[in-house]
C-alpha cells in the first residue's frame, strides 16, 4: 500500500513538473534561418536625437565656449550616423541558428552574437560575442516568410523588414 502511494505521488509530481516546464516560444522556430533586409527605415525619435546632440554639444561646448553652433552640428552628425547605419543595415543579411547564435553579415565585418527570446516571443536580446554589447530587437510582425523588427541604436531606432532567404541548391 505504501509503495503504491509513493508511485502515485511520484507520478503526480512528474506531471506537475512537466506542466510547469518552460518551453520555447513558436517564434523561436520561425526566426531560425537566413534573412535578407528588403526595407530599412529610420524611426523618427526626436528625443533620442536631441539627447545625443545635447550630450555632444555639452562636451564640445565646454571646449569651444559656444554651445549654440555646436548643438546644430551635433544633431546633424547624429542624423548622419543614423543614415550610415541605415545604409549598412540595407546590405547586411542575418543568419540565425538553432544553437542561439547569430551572424549579421555587415559588409567587410560580420557581427557574431548570441540571442535569447523574451517578452512572450516579441523581443530578442542579442549580445555581441566580441565586445559583449547588448542589443534589443523588438519584433513588430512575424510569419514564416517575413519579419519586421525595431532595432534600438544609440543614434536612433530603425525599422527593418526582412524576408526569408531560401537556399537555391
Amino acid at each position: 500500500m505504501n509503495r503504491t502511494t509513493n508511485i502515485i505521488t511520484l507520478f503526480i509530481v512528474l506531471i506537475f513538473l512537466g506542466s510547469c516546464a518552460v518551453g520555447t516560444h513558436p517564434n523561436e522556430r520561425i526566426i531560425i534561418g537566413t534573412w535578407r533586409p528588403v526595407k530599412v527605415e529610420k524611426v523618427v525619435d526626436s528625443s533620442a536625437i536631441e539627447a545625443a546632440a545635447s550630450m555632444q554639444s555639452t562636451a564640445q561646448g565646454k571646449k569651444q565656449g559656444d554651445s549654440r553652433s555646436v548643438a546644430g552640428g551635433a544633431a546633424s552628425r547624429t542624423e548622419a550616423e543614423l543614415d550610415r547605419l541605415v545604409q549598412l543595415e540595407q546590405r547586411a543579411t542575418m543568419e540565425i541558428f538553432p544553437d542561439k547564435t547569430a551572424i549579421k553579415n555587415f559588409p567587410g565585418k560580420p557581427l557574431h552574437a548570441t540571442w535569447k527570446m523574451k517578452g512572450k516571443g516579441k523581443k530578442i536580446i542579442a549580445r555581441n560575442t566580441e565586445n559583449k554589447m547588448t542589443f534589443v530587437i523588438q519584433i513588430l510582425e512575424i510569419d514564416k516568410e517575413r519579419i519586421v523588427v525595431l532595432e534600438k541604436a544609440p543614434v536612433g531606432d530603425i525599422r527593418i523588414t526582412y524576408e526569408r532567404q531560401f537556399d537555391t541548391n
